[in-house]
C-alpha cells in the first residue's frame, strides 16, 4: 500500500474537507470523505467533526501518537460540480483500495488534482449571469406574470446577478450582500417600470428575490439535523433565517423609500 505520512494524510484530508464545505456540502458528507481518505492510507482510527465554519480532524497513528488539526472556513459558495468531482475522486480511490488493497496515488498527485478541481469553473461568468436572468423570469411566470413581465424580470435577474458578482469581489459580509441584492432588485424593477408600462411589479420583484433565497442552506440544515449533526444543522438553519431576514429588510426598506419619494 502506498502509505502517506501522517502529516500528508491530514493535509490531504483537510483540503478535501475544505473544498467540500466551502462549496455547499453537508457536514455528514465532509466527515465521511475525510475519514475515508485517512482509512485508505492506513489510519483507520480517525475522528472528524465539521461545522459550517470549521473542520476538526483527529488521526491516531498509535496510542501515543495522536494528531489533531483544525481549519477555519470563511468563504463559502455553491458549486455542486466540485462536490461531485471530489466525491468521485475519493470513491474511486476507495474502490481501487478495496479491489487491489493498494492506492497508487501519492501526496503530490493529490495536491495537483485538488488544485485542478478547485480552480476549474463549471460555467463561465457570463453564462451564470444569463441563467440568473432566466431564473428570475421563470419564477415571474410561475407566480402568474405575463411574457412582458418575464422579459422585465429576466433583465432584472441579469442586472442583479452582475451586481452580485461585482459586489462579491469586495469581500462583503454575506448578510450585507443579501440586503444590497434585495434592494437592487427593487431599484431595477422600479426603473424598468418607468420605461415599460402595464407591468405588475409584484411578480417581477418576487422573481428577482428568488435569486437570493438561501435554498441550499435551508435544505442542508434539515439534512444535517436529520443525520444527527445537530450543531451544523442548527447553525445552517440560523444562517438561512438571517439571510431571509436580510432579503426582507433590503427589499422592504427600498420599497418604503420609493413610497416616500412618491414613486
Amino acid at each position: 500500500m502506498n502509505r502517506l505520512t501522517l502529516s500528508e494524510t491530514i493535509e490531504i484530508s483537510m483540503e478535501i474537507g475544505r473544498i467540500l464545505l466551502q462549496n455547499g456540502s453537508t457536514a455528514n458528507r465532509v466527515e465521511l470523505m475525510m475519514c475515508k481518505v485517512c482509512k485508505i492510507f492506513g489510519y483507520p482510527e480517525t475522528e472528524a467533526f465539521v461545522t459550517p465554519t470549521g473542520i476538526f480532524l483527529t488521526v491516531s497513528e498509535s496510542k501515543e501518537n495522536i494528531t489533531t488539526s483544525i481549519k477555519r472556513i470563511e468563504n463559502r459558495q455553491t458549486d455542486l460540480g466540485k462536490i461531485t468531482k471530489i466525491s468521485h475522486l475519493v470513491n474511486d480511490m476507495e474502490r481501487q483500495y478495496c479491489k487491489e488493497g493498494v492506492c497508487y496515488w501519492n501526496a503530490d498527485q493529490f495536491r495537483e488534482e485538488l488544485k485542478h478541481i478547485e480552480k476549474e469553473k463549471a460555467w463561465p461568468d457570463w453564462f451564470t449571469i444569463l441563467c440568473g436572468g432566466l431564473t428570475s423570469g421563470s419564477f415571474c411566470l410561475l407566480f402568474g406574470g405575463s411574457w412582458m413581465e418575464f422579459a422585465v424580470a429576466y433583465t432584472v435577474g441579469v442586472l442583479v446577478s452582475l451586481s452580485l458578482k461585482l459586489l462579491g469581489n469586495l469581500k462583503l459580509n454575506n448578510f450585507l450582500l443579501h440586503i444590497l441584492g434585495a434592494a437592487l432588485v427593487v431599484v431595477f424593477a422600479k426603473v424598468l417600470d418607468i420605461w415599460v408600462p402595464y407591468i405588475k411589479l409584484d411578480n417581477i420583484i418576487i422573481g428577482g428575490i428568488m435569486l437570493l433565497v438561501p435554498g441550499l442552506s435551508f435544505v442542508n440544515a434539515i439534512r444535517d439535523a436529520m443525520s444527527g449533526d445537530l450543531v451544523s444543522g442548527t447553525a445552517r438553519g440560523v444562517e438561512a433565517l438571517f439571510l431571509a431576514i436580510a432579503i426582507a429588510a433590503g427589499s422592504g426598506i427600498m420599497l418604503k423609500l420609493f413610497e416616500l419619494w412618491g414613486m
